[in-house]
């Protein structure tokens, strides 16, 4: 119930998804598996074609209802297990590309250290609220209110995201103002990211 309310709410409050602007970054490089981390009900498989899918989230109804959604797809996988503990060893960091949307703004500085070190040489592509000092009262209290209680500022998200680079899209998402900072890595997009956001 609880993810088609919530997907309810996104239509109704997005004005561009975060996953057409990966899908057409992907398109331009070499990659055949894609392994998303809090990939809730994965409605970026709507998008997908001709990709290998490994989806991974620590709601267990989510796991279940894809598990069951997708059963006879082959090439989808699902576990129900945190960042700090995917075992990344059986991807090739060569045709992988991580994603995590608004996933590194739920997890503590030690998780995502732990991540980081397991995934070097992997192509990553994250997008995560951020805070920074000019934001509107709105904007402010939104933030305060997120279920996610580590929206960082840029140079907190850049001491922790060492090897990053980053991309500021500011209120280009959402219907209201709400700021989002672009982390990538092994990933030349910052031109590309220019023109479509």
């Amino acid at each position: 119930m609880y993810s088609y309310i919530y997907r309810y709410i996104q239509k109704i409050i997005l004005k561009k998804s975060f996953y057409d602007t990966f899908i057409k970054i992907i398109e331009k490089e070499k990659i055949k598996t894609i392994v998303e981390i809090g990939c809730a009900d994965a409605p970026i498989l709507d998008k997908l074609k001709n990709f290998v899918y490994y989806g991974y989230d620590t709601e267990k109804k989510f796991i279940k209802k894809l598990r069951n959604k997708y059963k006879n797809i082959s090439k989808y996988n699902f576990d129900s297990t945190s960042i700090e503990k995917i075992d990344f060893k059986k991807h090739n960091p060569k045709t992988t590309i991580i994603l995590l949307i608004g996933v590194f703004h739920h997890v503590n500085d030690i998780k995502i250290s732990l991540f980081l070190k397991k995934t070097k040489k992997f192509k990553i592509y994250a997008v995560d609220a951020i805070r920074i000092e000019d934001q509107n009262f709105f904007t402010k209290f939104l933030l305060d209110n997120d279920v996610g209680k580590f929206v960082r500022y840029f140079t907190q998200y850049k001491d922790l995201l060492t090897d990053y680079s980053f991309f500021l899209a500011r209120n280009k998402y959402l219907i209201f103002p709400y700021d989002h900072l672009i982390s990538f890595k092994n990933l030349n997009c910052k031109k590309l990211l220019k023109k479509i956001i």
